[in-house]
């Protein structure tokens, strides 16, 4: 009895010691779940964190890329109207400079269907953009050189325009020298009559001034020296003219002076070596003679070279 209940009180006073394990054990339990909740916790954390910051930059690289589509869309644009403006007119150049232009549009057509995202061709469109503006440069270039060289042709041909001036002007200076040198000469050349002596005659070659008398008319003259004028034979002409102006023998004897045909009433022909010879032209009366003042013109080459006049009563 003794010992039973002895060992009853031992099992009595050992109980408390076992609650007091299972507790520790139960929230050391708690204690390690609610550390791995935590564990969970800061990773689920981080990873939202992280996913958050990939979403951003992501999105942060989405933007730059579509600014940078953008921003070449308009470059481009701007560059075809940068073209428009280097017109000139050199047809070759223009040529050139147009189909620059057609090139841009079809890089402008190609761009458009580009994604946003396609950061690698929008790279390789951004460097033909370099590469047009460096092509732009050439032509700019080329187009100074252009308008330099139109500057320094016109400055030339304003200089050689204003020398051909001053040549022709020269010339026509000349001309009219020479002009009026060959009239001076043709002037000097034509033969002169001087010492014009008109004489009625009777039949016995006596002198008269009596119009029913006359039966010849003779004309003395002297043709001076000239040494510039022609020598060799010549042709004199003799006009009479009676007091109606109608020349003596006109309707048999004509000549060609100047622009006109001229009636003559006789001619010499005489063998001029540029020295004085003195001539006389006979005129026989082949119709009667009125009264009053008759005038006398001698002709030679065309040129009238002396008159004269006399009387009958």
């Amino acid at each position: 009895m003794d010992s039973q209940n002895t060992d009853q009180n031992k099992e009595i006073k050992t109980s408390p010691i076992i609650n007091k394990t299972n507790k520790d054990c139960k929230n050391n339990g708690l204690l390690a779940l609610i550390g791995l909740l935590i564990i969970v916790s800061a990773v689920g954390w981080y990873l939202y964190f992280d996913m958050r910051s990939t979403n951003i930059g992501t999105v942060t690289q989405l933007n730059v890329v579509s600014d940078e589509k953008e921003e070449v869309t308009n470059e481009l644009k701007e560059l075809i109207v940068q073209y428009e403006d280097l017109k000139t007119d050199n047809e070759d150049l223009n040529s050139k400079l147009s189909q620059e232009q057609q090139h841009i549009e079809t890089l402008l057509e190609e761009l458009k269907k580009v994604k946003a995202d396609n950061r690698w061709q929008i790279h390789k469109y951004k460097k033909e953009l370099s590469t047009l503006r460096e092509i732009m440069k050439n032509y700019i270039y080329q187009i100074d050189s252009l308008n330099t060289l139109n500057v320094n042709l016109r400055q030339e041909n304003q200089t050689v325009s204003a020398e051909n001036q001053r040549i022709s002007s020269k010339n026509k200076e000349l001309e009219e020298l020479t002009t009026n040198l060959s009239t001076t000469v043709e002037k000097a050349s034509v033969l002169r009559a001087i010492n014009i002596v008109p004489m009625a005659l009777k039949s016995k070659g006596k002198e008269t001034n009596r119009s029913n008398k006359v039966e010849k008319i003779r004309v003395c003259f002297t043709i001076t020296e000239n040494a510039v004028a022609k020598s060799g034979p010549q042709m004199v002409y003799l006009r009479i003219l009676n007091p109606q102006n109608a020349v003596l023998s006109g309707n048999i004897n004509t000549v060609n002076f100047g622009e006109t045909v001229i009636s003559y009433s006789d001619k010499r022909e005489i063998e001029y070596d540029n020295k004085d010879l003195d001539v006389c032209i006979y005129w026989a009366k082949s119709e009667n003679l009125p009264e009053g003042e008759y005038k006398v013109e001698l002709i030679s080459e065309g040129n009238l070279i002396g008159t004269s006049a006399f009387y009958l009563k």
